[in-house]
């Protein structure tokens, strides 16, 4: 799958999950995973959090992601 596709799952994910994709992710509420990753100065925005899981939903349900 496309990473462009992954990148759009993620971030209906994340706007399902009442957090803005583009501010930086945080460690408030529920979702207190720390965002900064190797290479990144900064946080990463939301919509990373919502990665890993965009990237599985689109490999087990390609039927339905090419559509999106």
């Amino acid at each position: 799958m496309d990473e462009e596709r992954i990148t759009r799952i993620a971030r209906a994910m994340c706007r399902a999950a009442r957090l803005d994709p583009d501010k930086p992710a945080g460690n408030a509420g529920p979702y207190t995973m720390s965002m900064r990753e190797p290479g990144h100065a900064t946080p990463q925005p939301a919509w990373m959090l919502f990665r890993r899981e965009a990237a599985l939903f689109a490999s087990r349900h390609r039927d339905v992601a090419v559509r999106l």
